[in-house]
């Protein structure tokens, strides 16, 4: 067997879903769309803003060779079936927010990986989950991983969009895999489907109307998208949801992934959360990265935007807490009653 059908065959023992390898040249067409993003303010600040970074791996990894590119997919039947249940109007969370945080899991197995490498052949290495400046779609795609979507999403035939994605750059050459074909079926549900517009038209966004940047945005949340995020806790799964591609996919049902407990959707509970409480439920997932009184932001907005008779009340009392966020955020649900 050789070395990249061990490397395949190990990675589905730490329970990758799917793996790739894909040339690390430039990323030319992908720095021409960045470039007119750039120009257009689409670049949000969770994103490099390095355009150079992104699109030229070997200035990521100099003499970069081969990116190795991994799949997890997160639904499990817990996430699938046993939401906690609320007492009170409930609220809701994007599916990879109900999970343990991806970062931490991801990581630990593509670190896995590197030792399972460098004792075949060695190499210098640079893993990248999320954070880093690779562009991790494009490359995904590249390496036959799957196809990225008209809603921006990356799908994975028989997972959907439901996946996490980890890479790792070596300067070992491989021989690259196929790229993925595009199996998108351009219906168009997602652009029609999405809350604020923020997907103007297929496989273009504007992060700074989408509801899963809003609701992990610092400060006050703009008025005009308040009543628009409706009973949004953390994150949007609406052009997920959507996309007929997610409709009948596989629950890979990875243990490593569910939580102790499940997160907390209770409105009521949620804008009167303590800091004990707050990291006895959030701190392991990807929702606790903004702190508590982002949460309780985003719920006292929903409470506004489902109109709970009882949460005037709740309201009247937040006009005294310590932060102006919620102050203020509270003063605009009050009205909204």
């Amino acid at each position: 067997m050789d070395l990249k059908s061990e490397i395949k065959q190990y990675a589905k023992s730490l329970g990758f879903d799917k793996v790739g390898f894909a040339s690390a040249r430039p990323f030319l067409e992908e720095k021409r769309v960045l470039v007119e993003r750039e120009d257009a303010g689409l670049i949000s600040p969770f994103e490099e803003s390095n355009i150079e970074l992104r699109c030229f791996p070997e200035e990521l990894l100099p003499g970069a060779k081969t990116i190795i590119c991994f799949a997890i997919g997160y639904l499990t039947l817990v996430l699938n079936e046993n939401d906690k249940q609320s007492i009170g109007p409930s609220g809701k969370i994007s599916r990879y927010a109900k999970v343990i945080d991806y970062h931490e899991v991801l990581r630990e197995k593509l670190v896995h990986m590197v030792d399972f490498i460098s004792q075949k052949r060695k190499g210098n290495f640079k893993v990248f989950v999320d954070t880093g400046s690779l562009l991790e779609k494009a490359a995904a795609q590249r390496a036959g991983i799957g196809w990225i979507g008209e809603n921006t999403c990356l799908f994975v035939k028989d997972l959907g969009s439901w996946v996490f994605l980890g890479e790792i750059l070596t300067d070992l050459d491989f021989e690259p895999d196929e790229p993925a074909e595009n199996l998108c079926d351009h219906c168009g549900n997602c652009v029609r489907a999405c809350p604020t517009g923020a997907l103007f038209a297929p496989y273009q966004i504007n992060p700074f109307m989408c509801l899963s940047y809003i609701t992990q945005m610092r400060g006050n949340i703009p008025t005009e998208f308040r009543s628009l995020m409706g009973n949004r806790i953390f994150g949007c799964d609406t052009c997920q949801e959507v996309c007929p591609k997610n409709l009948k996919v596989k629950i890979p049902n990875h243990q490593e992934f569910i939580p102790s407990m499940p997160v907390e959707t209770d409105l009521l509970k949620l804008v009167k959360m303590r800091n004990a409480e707050f990291k006895d439920v959030f701190e392991k997932t990807a929702a606790s990265w903004r702190g508590k009184n982002v949460i309780r932001r985003n719920a006292i907005c929903a409470l506004g935007n489902i109109r709970h008779k009882a949460s005037s009340e709740v309201f009247k009392e937040l006009l005294n807490d310590p932060s102006e966020m919620i102050r203020e955020h509270a003063r605009w649900a009050l009205k909204r009653m």
